[in-house]
């Protein structure tokens, strides 16, 4: 039989941990349905910062444990689609160059 998972492996190391950034245009409400899109997609909030607005545009950066990688595409779309987002992407590590 295939096994798709090591079920031995330690709880703290399933999942998956991303940091997405969202960039958006401020309105009510606006971290509300993100928290809720996030949790729709299945995804837990490790950590979240909201940068004071800057010409009517916010920046969110949440970092964020799905249960499995694959669901990332959809947890992106999921953010993307909610009003007044136009942009999420994945963070770049502080020690990426170029």
């Amino acid at each position: 039989a295939a096994r798709w998972r090591d079920e031995d492996g330690g709880g703290d190391t399933a999942g998956c941990r991303v940091t997405l950034v969202a960039e958006s245009f401020g309105r009510p409400r606006l971290l509300a349905d993100l928290t809720e899109a996030i949790a729709t997609a299945d995804a837990a909030i490790v950590s979240a910062t909201v940068e004071p607005p800057s010409e009517q545009r916010v920046r969110h950066t949440y970092t964020l444990q799905l249960p499995d990688a694959a669901g990332l595409p959809a947890l992106m779309r999921a953010m993307r689609e909610v009003a007044g987002v136009y942009d999420v992407s994945r963070a770049q590590h502080p020690a990426a160059t170029g």
